[in-house]
């Protein structure tokens, strides 16, 4: 373990302040007596000086995510004593124009704070390296490499030390001296130590005889401790992950991993020290007889089994060598996978001898195929339907099309891959969790001619839609589809309407399926659609193939494909929408008012969608739109720290048909040179109406992502003022010079007009470029006159 009781310490004000994850709450009647600071009841916080400037400072919190800004005014000692990385205790309040919160009441604080009560213990790993003397802001992280272990309440904990913690350099101290320390706690980790480590008693001198290194396999790994399996002896012995030392990374150390280890006795136990990592195949339990044996299982194992000592509890019978009749036991590992073994069955097998007691047993035991042609066991065949990409997935059976679920531990052969559409055979047994529910075991992938022989020279497989059967119609969801057909009455070059209808009436969609681990794609048409009207891009689909057929018929629609995404550009009822499930250079989505779902839907930049996808002549169409919540706070984690940059490349519209959704924004570091570039869309600008143009001033935060991609996020212009000409006015609207999008004027209308002024062509103005609310084409807004 590696907490601490509370009993370790005093019980004073100082140390509550310091062990609580959130301070202690104070009360004020007036935080700051001026104005622009809002007073409220406040709350100290724990936190380090990150960055000074000239008159003013940011503090970061420790315990939980913020960033504070300060003025000089408000640290309360010499504010020239004051270095980044400083441990400080504040208060924060409101800034009343800014509305942001502010940290007021600046004290320095001791980072860490040491108990008063002396801990006897015993050395447990030998402190190599030097700790880092200062122990601000950059270094906290660091952690000793020394570990001293004691006994609280019959429980055992390990407190990490360095060399400066020692009373007494001159006297090294070796692993199991008795030492006393004090315990201490850094306040802006939680993280605990020892301190003023002083040696007590040295540890008896170990003799040659007890220097002999062991080996064996770690069988049991549960959080900071677990068992290694012994090779010299039948047993298990104890062991903690700070015995690996600190290079060696936690995730490494699991089940199964080969090791080598000194034994020592600490509070008459033995435990593993030192402990080191060996190649794989060194650790060796037995001898193996190479030869083959084939037998029949007599007792085999149960699922559900009291924990016993004995762990070989199988029993298989074979015939030796000179041809007499003996039994063997096995145990869960001697198995060559973990497919279910049933009484009777016929089995191959080699003999172990295991080193430290000479036991025989059968090891590497897999199931032959004669034991199914010999036995009455019935068996089944299916489809897969399912997977889950960590337990299993179902079964549907032929020709009965019941829905059966299964695991991949019953897969009897690890060198294919089970894929959705694969025909299997199986045998069903019912659930050890759950006697009414029935489960496949022992299966096995069976070729296409065994499945069509037992479906009626019918195979039924399972796929995805790459491309859609475009059956002519015009109606969608009681609109028409105006970007389809607009796009189409395009590609006719000429042609009249009823030839083009009719070719549109004889397209084919495409499913892609996979089987006998072969990729593959089938032909369909609407005609062949069973449960269904239309099929989109990326449904998922069961259907009929024949040897003679080169269609996909009785096609049935299993699962929609609905993909989320986000209004990137909007433009008079129509625009395109970013993809949530793509990142990178993505294919903008196009997409008409009409394809929404619902009557009155109000749309703006930056909503989240839902909808079906659907590919005309190589561009992607949305249909069966719904306005979704959002939900892109689920995809980004957004870093406090805030940046300044410019605009590379923004969001726009380039033409009806073309557009950039992606934007790019490049880091200004703080000597003013330009750093790393940053993708951005819609969904990362503060104000979505304000249009971002090259070379725009921003400040803006990082996000990262699930996949950790990185990209901007909170985006601010930090000027929002635009200049222009008048170029031309015509009754109550004009034009101005204005490079923006795809066009090098932007429009404005009277009532935009500050002060009264009549514009006239020629006049310099100063005004805000925003996208109309309605139409969502550029605009100008806020127009004044410049002298």
């Amino acid at each position: 373990m590696t907490s601490v009781p509370t009993e370790l310490y005093h019980n004073h004000d100082h140390y509550q302040r310091g062990t609580n994850s959130k301070l202690l709450t104070t009360s004020m009647n007036t935080i700051n007596t001026n104005d622009d600071m809002m007073p409220i009841k406040a709350q100290r916080e724990l936190g380090i000086i990150e960055k000074l400037c000239s008159t003013y400072g940011f503090v970061y919190c420790c315990h939980r995510d913020g960033r504070y800004f300060f003025h000089f005014s408000e640290y309360k000692t010499d504010i020239h004593q004051a270095k980044i990385g400083d441990v400080v205790e504040f208060e924060t309040t409101i800034d009343k124009r800014k509305k942001k919160p502010v940290a007021v009441n600046i004290i320095p604080a001791s980072p860490e704070i040491i108990g008063e009560n002396r801990v006897e213990g015993t050395i447990a790993v030998v402190a190599r390296q030097q700790q880092l003397q200062n122990n601000g802001f950059p270094q906290f992280d660091f952690i000793p490499d020394g570990k001293v272990t004691y006994v609280k309440k019959g429980e055992t904990y390990f407190l990490p030390y360095g060399l400066a913690d020692l009373q007494d350099v001159t006297m090294p101290v070796k692993v199991g001296d008795r030492v006393s320390f004090n315990v201490g706690q850094d306040r802006r980790t939680n993280q605990f130590f020892a301190r003023n480590v002083a040696l007590i008693e040295k540890s008896i001198p170990s003799t040659p005889s007890n220097t002999k290194r062991y080996r064996g396999v770690i069988s049991t790994m549960k959080d900071s401790f677990g068992f290694i399996e012994r090779e010299d002896a039948l047993k298990e012995i104890f062991f903690h992950i700070t015995e690996f030392g600190p290079n060696v990374a936690t995730n490494t150390i699991q089940p199964g991993v080969e090791v080598e280890f000194d034994i020592q006795d600490r509070h008459n136990k033995e435990v593993a020290s030192n402990i080191i990592i060996l190649p794989k195949g060194t650790v060796e339990f037995d001898d193996i007889d190479k030869t083959p044996y084939i037998g029949r299982i007599l007792q085999p194992l149960q699922n559900k089994l009291k924990k016993s000592d004995n762990i070989l509890i199988g029993r298989l019978l074979y015939d030796t060598i000179d041809k007499k009749m003996s039994e063997l036991s096995f145990g869960e590992r001697d198995r060559c996978g973990l497919y279910t073994l049933l009484e009777n069955d016929i089995v191959q097998f080699v003999i172990a001898k295991d080193k430290r007691d000479g036991m025989t047993r059968a090891t590497q035991i897999s199931l032959l195929d004669q034991s199914f042609l010999k036995s009455k066991e019935q068996r089944q065949m299916g489809i897969v339907i399912k997977l889950d990409s960590t337990i299993g997935g179902q079964i549907k059976c032929l020709p009965s099309d019941q829905i059966v679920s299964f695991r991949f531990s019953e897969v009897m052969k690890d060198n294919f891959q089970i894929t959705e559409g694969d025909p299997l055979e199986f045998t069903l047994a019912l659930n050890s969790n759950n006697g009414d529910i029935h489960e496949a075991i022992r299966i096995k992938l069976i070729s296409k001619d065994n499945l069509l022989n037992m479906n009626g020279h019918e195979l039924r497989l399972m796929g995805i839609v790459e491309r859609d059967a475009n059956d002519g119609r015009s109606e969608r969801n009681g609109r028409s589809n105006d970007i389809s057909e607009t796009k189409q009455q395009q590609q006719t070059n000429g042609t009249d309407s009823l030839s083009t209808s009719s070719n549109r009436q004889q397209d084919q969609g495409l499913i892609r399926y996979i089987y006998d681990g072969t990729e593959s794609t089938i032909p369909y048409v609407s005609t062949n659609l069973s449960n269904t009207s239309a099929l989109y891009c990326g449904d998922k689909v069961e259907f009929s193939i024949t040897s003679n057929s080169n269609l996909a018929f009785n096609i049935t629609l299993i699962e929609r494909n609905r993909i989320h995404g986000w209004i990137a550009i909007l433009r008079e009822g129509k625009g395109f929408i970013e993809q949530s499930n793509t990142m990178g250079n993505i294919e903008p989505v196009a997409f008409s008012m009409n394809a929404f779902t619902g009557d009155n839907i109000q749309v703006e930049l930056g909503d989240e969608v839902e909808f079906s996808l659907r590919k005309i002549s190589g561009r992607l169409i949305a249909e069966n739109i719904l306005k979704v919540s959002l939900t892109i706070n689920n995809f980004y984690s957004i870093l406090p720290t805030v940046h300044r940059g410019r605009v590379v490349s923004p969001v726009r519209m380039i033409s009806n048909d073309e557009c950039e959704i992606l934007g790019r924004i490049q880091k200004i570091t703080d000597d003013g040179m330009p750093g790393e570039c940053y993708t951005y869309s819609i969904t990362g600008v503060k104000n979505k109406r304000v249009i971002l143009l090259p070379n725009d001033s921003v400040t803006f935060s990082i996000a990262i992502g699930l996949d950790y991609s990185r990209r901007a996020a909170n985006i601010i212009l930090e000027n929002e003022i635009r200049k222009g000409k008048v170029d031309t006015v015509k009754g109550q609207f004009g034009f101005i010079d204005f490079a923006c999008e795809e066009n090098k004027k932007i429009f404005f209308h009277n009532s935009e007009i500050e002060a009264g002024f009549e514009l006239r062509a020629g006049d310099e103005v100063e005004f805000y470029a925003q996208y109309n609310l309605k139409s969502g084409k550029p605009c100008a807004s806020k127009l004044r006159r410049v002298k």
